[in-house]
């Protein structure tokens, strides 16, 4: 075991060597042109979900929500999400004032999106616009889209609306006036009458506990109904006011579900416990359809009933921890049971033109052609990553299906998946993916510039991998996402990390195992390296390469550990400290930029620690935050001027969000004056030395003027109202990047003179020598 301070990499003198596979060329007068190239290591693999078991994925994602509610600390009994529903609420006022004002706000800058382009993130929902001839699109925290029904023009219409979009109803306006757009989205359910523009909560639609479903009637006079959750129990309500309001119609007795033909006008069915009701004056009167489902055990319900050839009912209901699927073909005189849905995500639909016809999906999507007798899988999750056009994305939370009389089948099906938005007009015998090209609601974790070259990009994302952009010239004009991203790996990547801010040979975290990227115009996927065993650590466990030494990184766990790299390639793993961080573990370490031997450390129960003798031994400060129980730091920000100061910022539901040291780390105070109660992702300084800082939330951007100790709103009239969860200054090209978790990379440009050339760490010049014949 070893406890030493080590440089084998580099001396801290040398410039940064170049890794980019050891390439050899022959330099003329006329022309530089390589003639053999052998890149470092190891071929980088096939994309694919991840080099574990196939089954690691479905693990992850409760491994996952487990690992959101920790960063969401709170005191008992502290509701975090109801906080950040009312800071998503003001968030919107303070958007809509500046949008209708036609103010950019005081904040000296301006807002571009950067992509991706090429790779969406989760999407829930479709709709068409009331005339056909337009496509709405409902995306997790990535609001609601309206595009071609082909995929392309995608426009967003709710970056002024806190939260996503799981269900969405499009309501035809009268006059001529733009579609009226309703979203659902956990407890809350909006309406806007002018694209988006402004948005109101539709009376009877408040104080709610969750939604469910919206339907919405295709005549010239549509009625709306919705089934929510108040007070413990599920309402169906029903709007005669295109949404403007609602009037409840029906509670129900258990958990259910409402359906309602999609041919033709027709009866309103809920499915209320184990039973199906029918109302044929939308929910006025009501009579029983047929008789009890006999399932085992009365639970969550989710009904897809079809029209053709006749009336008929697919049902899954939760029962002895299992999803039982049930069917009737007689409009619930009788009832089949079917099977065990063992990958079921609540998402069942069945053909609006043949009755035999039906699907549900979960990691993959799973359907029947002969009324549940026999089943095939759409495609497994692999195949996507050798053709993403053609092939579902893994991860799919919603299915629907439209009737379409152009299509030859009568109907359009549309996939929500995890990459994306699919459809398919041949009733699932093929699939086409219609987020190809800009829609921007990926779900990212981490976004890392090269210093070297800010036209290298890489990013860690949700479920859509490990990416790479590889830019040329200047953003195109306009507006919307303009960078392709190429996924190098997928799955879930976070805390990109190196050296000296270079491509050169960057580590980042998968929830397994340790990425390893050599090479930064030539990158290959050198290592993927197992975690210290027999250690506490997060789902995304930080990582935080060595600022020295190039071939070392240090693991967060509840020991801190290095791992270093000989020059033979082998990985040797030691722990780099005696210093126990138990009970819980380390969630985030930082080095003093100015001097690399002063370091910081934040636990996940809020204590905070700092060394002077590069992260070997440590000393607990005076404070935490506060109380060590509510503070779980996600972001520490050592100054770029100052090796005593250093900030951190963590979830801030029962304290501050944001704390500074300007002491070394011996005390800390709160700075969070005008920053609401809220969880703090990331933390980034000004590249100009002023010590402006700039930190992401879970429903914003803000800007911290030392002059004033307070943070203002930085999101204007443009930055979009969601997770901002990553967060880094590009000097070159004065702005900060911001990775968000549901509406991608967002630039922050600056107003400021910027403070350096192209790129940093050129290396070392290029000797010619010309000898004549």
């Amino acid at each position: 075991m070893g406890f030493r301070r080590t440089n084998q990499g580099r001396r801290a003198s040398e410039p940064l060597r170049n890794l980019d596979g050891y390439c050899v060329a022959l330099l003329s007068v006329f022309a530089l042109s390589p003639i053999a190239c052998a890149p470092r290591g190891i071929q980088n693999p096939a994309p694919t979900e991840h080099r574990l078991d196939h089954d690691a994925e479905a693990r992850n994602k409760s491994a996952r929500k487990e690992y959101f509610e920790r960063m969401h600390r709170t005191a008992p009994g502290v509701d975090w999400r109801a906080i950040e529903r009312a800071n998503g609420l003001r968030a919107m006022a303070r958007k809509e004032a500046a949008i209708l004002a036609s103010e950019e706000g005081n904040d000296p800058g301006a807002w571009r999106e950067f992509g991706s382009r090429n790779l969406a993130g989760r999407m829930h929902c479709a709709a068409w616009s009331p005339d056909g001839t337009q496509l709405y699109a409902g995306a997790d925290r990535g609001g609601i889209w309206v595009g071609n029904l082909d995929g392309t023009d995608w426009t967003p219409l709710s970056d002024n609306l806190y939260g996503g979009a799981h269900e969405i109803g499009i309501v035809p306006a009268e006059d001529g006036d733009p579609d009226i757009l309703i979203r659902l989205y956990g407890n809350m359910a909006h309406r806007s009458t002018d694209a988006g523009l402004t948005w109101e909560v539709p009376e009877g639609l408040t104080s709610l506990d969750d939604t469910k479903r919206i339907l919405v009637s295709g005549d010239d006079d549509p009625t709306v109904v919705v089934l929510v959750r108040r007070l413990f129990r599920w309402v169906v309500m029903v709007s005669d006011d295109r949404g403007a309001s609602f009037q409840t119609k029906r509670r129900l007795d258990g958990s259910g579900d409402i359906w309602t033909p999609r041919t033709h006008l027709g009866p309103l069915y809920a499915l209320d416990a184990k039973t199906i009701y029918r109302s044929i004056d939308y929910g006025e009167t009501w009579s029983q359809a047929g008789t009890a489902i006999p399932a085992s055990q009365t639970g969550t319900g989710i009904l897809a009933g079809f029209e053709n050839p006749s009336l008929g009912f697919n049902v899954a209901i939760q029962a002895n921890g299992n999803w039982e699927l049930w069917r009737s073909e007689d409009g619930g005189a009788h009832w089949q049971y079917l099977r065990i849905l063992s990958d079921f995500w609540q998402s069942l639909v069945s053909s609006s033109q043949d009755g035999d016809l039906l699907g549900y999906a979960g990691v993959e999507m799973f359907f029947s052609r002969d009324g549940g007798d026999s089943w095939e899988k759409r495609n497994s999750w692999v195949e996507y990553y050798q053709d993403p056009a053609n092939k579902l994305h893994a991860d799919i939370p919603g299915l629907f299906v439209i009737p379409d009389t152009n299509s030859p089948t009568g109907e359009r099906w549309y996939v929500g998946t995890d990459g994306g938005l699919y459809e398919s007009d041949d009733q699932v015998a093929s699939v086409h993916n219609l987020s190809l090209e800009g829609l921007g609601v990926s779900q990212y974790y981490t976004v890392y510039t090269s210093r070297r070259d800010p036209n290298l990009v890489l990013a860690g994302s949700q479920d859509q991998g490990y990416q790479r952009a590889s830019l040329s010239g200047r953003p195109p004009p306009g507006r919307g996402p303009w960078a392709d991203m190429d996924q190098l790996i997928s799955g879930d990547y976070g805390h990109l990390t190196s050296s000296q801010g270079t491509h050169d040979v960057v580590y980042s975290v998968y929830p397994g195992f340790v990425l390893v990227q050599d090479g930064e115009r030539f990158p290959q996927l050198t290592g993927f390296l197992d975690f210290p065993a027999g250690e506490s650590h997060l789902w995304l466990p930080y990582i935080q390469a060595d600022p020295t030494d190039d071939e070392t990184f240090y693991f967060c766990a509840s020991r801190l550990h290095r791992y270093e790299r000989d020059q033979e390639g082998t990985w040797e793993i030691e722990r780099h400290s005696e210093q126990d961080f138990g009970p819980g573990y380390l969630s985030a370490i930082a080095f003093s930029p100015v001097d690399p031997d002063r370091a910081w450390a934040v636990t996940s129960d809020g204590r905070l620690y700092h060394s002077d003798d590069a992260a070997v031994t440590w000393t607990v400060s005076e404070d935490t935050g506060p109380g060590s129980h509510y503070f779980y730091g996600t972001a520490l920000l050592p100054s770029s001027t100052d090796p005593d100061i250093c900030w951190v910022g963590g979830s801030g539901y029962n304290t501050a969000p944001v704390r500074k040291t300007v002491d070394g780390g011996q005390t800390w105070v709160a700075v969070s004056e005008g920053l609401p109660s809220t969880l703090v992702y990331c933390l980034s300084q000004a590249p100009d030395g002023s010590g402006v800082l700039f930190c992401g939330t879970e429903n914003g951007a803000w800007r911290y003027d030392p002059a004033s100790s307070t943070w203002s709103d930085l999101l204007g009239t443009d930055g979009p109202i969601t997770t901002f969860w990553a967060s880094e200054a590009v000097p070159s090209q004065n702005l900060i990047r911001f990775g968000t978790y549901g509406r991608g990379i967002w630039d922050y440009h600056l107003n400021t003179p910027g403070c350096f050339p192209y790129g940093e760490f050129r290396g070392a010049p290029n000797d010619l020598s010309l000898v004549a014949d």
